[in-house]
């Protein structure tokens, strides 16, 4: 996936996830994203999500994975929790406030 590619895939979800995840709204994270050598962060802050290019200087946590991995989770063809458990992604930082990202995502695939 391009960088424009994911921006309106997670922007997409996002948009869907507030009803369900209003708190999301009063957000300030960061979470760097390595996937085969390209890295992105992923900016949700006042009430919007952002991806940006490059490394964010403090992110929150790194998810590190394959195209094809973020992809499937992205198209909720893969959970999140099962990848991270199978070793097919990497999380290093605060592991547990990923479950932040984790929600927009499962919420704006309708599974929450």
């Amino acid at each position: 996936m391009s960088l424009e590619e994911l921006r309106a895939r997670f922007t997409e979800l996002f948009e869907k996830a507030l009803a369900k995840v209003p708190e999301a709204r009063t957000w300030n994270k960061f979470y760097q994203f390595v996937i085969e050598g390209q890295e992105f962060y992923v900016e949700i802050s006042g009430g919007r999500l952002d991806i940006k290019e490059g490394r964010h200087p403090s992110p929150i946590a790194t998810l590190s994975m394959t195209r094809d991995v973020l992809a499937r989770i992205l198209s909720g063809e893969l959970d999140a929790m099962r990848a991270f458990m199978a070793r097919q992604m990497t999380i290093t930082g605060n592991v547990f406030d990923t479950v932040n990202l984790k929600k927009i995502i499962d919420a704006g695939l309708g599974r929450a």
